[in-house]
């Protein structure tokens, strides 16, 4: 007998949320049913947010041992839940993040009575809605729900604000007077800025037409030293001074500008002293030259001198010599 193949079964992973109201398909991250309204009670908490939970519980005991009493111990539990908060960490995945963003999303909404750490509560469900969003990528629609509960976040906050300032005049007076000062400030920099910015520009101005100065008398002075005329070259040399006063704004580079003209104007002294000296030098050798070869020609004059009176000397002894020789021989 034949028998017909068995219908193949085909399974999907994941699973659809419905209402247990009226059956409707739920969306993510959703804590009450958009077709009826039922809220859901009977969400299961992760691990990680009964930890989260007993932490709390413990941190009341805790506070209570200690014995301390009310507004006290109010902010006592408020500082310890605070550091709980922000050292929580963020699970990975994709339920104990759903999870989590369900257990923080009604701590965050203003109420009557908001939560005395809705502000940590506010940039912890921001970490984790970032993370949710990295996490679901690939889905659009979790991904667009998302959007819309960062934008009931901002809307959220701006409400506060908003009934803040009804409750209590005080504080819509100290948030207009932080928002006048914030301008205030902001046009304080902003000619300040403008003041820095024109000293900047005049001071730029004038160490140009500065600069120009020292070098023209840099120019003369070395004019004076290529010509050798040392005394017109020194007497520049020493106009070498960078007489910019300072500015509020350029102190630190007038100083150094100044540093560079005091180092030009000792180079170029030192350079013309140095070339006076070796003339002075070549100088003194020349005169000494001069008087060696004048003590020379005169020593020469009087080395001829005598040298011809020794022949004359000798002239006449030679004379002398034979006339005696003569007389001798007329005796005999």
């Amino acid at each position: 007998m034949n028998q017909s193949p068995e219908t193949p079964v085909f399974q999907k992973k994941g699973s659809v949320n419905k209402c247990p109201s009226c059956g409707a398909q739920l969306g993510a991250f959703v804590s009450a049913c958009q077709s009826c309204g039922h809220e859901f009670t009977d969400v299961d908490a992760n691990r990680s947010i009964t930890a989260l939970v007993a932490r709390f519980d413990e941190i009341e005991r805790e506070v209570d041992d200690k014995g301390i009493k009310g507004r006290h111990r109010v902010q006592a539990v408020t500082d310890k839940r605070a550091r709980v908060i922000r050292d929580f960490p963020v699970p990975n995945s994709r339920d104990d993040l759903r999870q989590l963003m369900f257990f923080i999303q009604p701590k965050i909404v203003q109420s009557v009575q908001p939560d005395p750490n809705i502000e940590d509560w506010r940039s912890k469900f921001m970490e984790v809605l970032n993370r949710a969003r990295h996490a679901y990528k690939n889905d659009d629609s979790a991904l667009a729900e998302f959007d819309g509960i960062a934008k009931s976040l901002e809307g959220s906050v701006a409400a506060s604000m908003r009934i803040k300032a009804r409750r209590n005049p005080v504080f819509a007076a100290l948030a207009v007077g932080a928002v006048l000062l914030a301008l205030a400030g902001m046009v304080s920099s902003r000619l300040a800025q403008n003041k820095v910015q024109e000293c900047e520009d005049q001071y730029t101005a004038s160490a140009r037409i500065e600069a120009a100065r020292l070098e023209k008398i840099a120019a003369s002075a070395d004019q004076g030293y290529q010509g050798r005329h040392y005394a017109d070259a020194a007497a520049s040399a020493g106009k070498l001074y960078w007489d910019l006063a300072d500015a509020a704004c350029k102190s630190v580079e007038n100083q150094h500008s100044r540093f560079v003209w005091d180092g030009k104007r000792a180079k170029a002294q030192t350079q013309i002293e140095a070339a006076v000296a070796a003339e002075t030098a070549q100088q003194s050798a020349a005169a000494d030259h001069a008087a060696a070869e004048q003590v020379a020609a005169e020593q020469r004059v009087a080395a001829a001198k005598q040298a011809v009176e020794r022949q004359a000397e000798d002239a006449a002894r030679v004379v002398a010599q034979k006339e005696k020789a003569k007389e001798v021989e007329k005796k005999w």
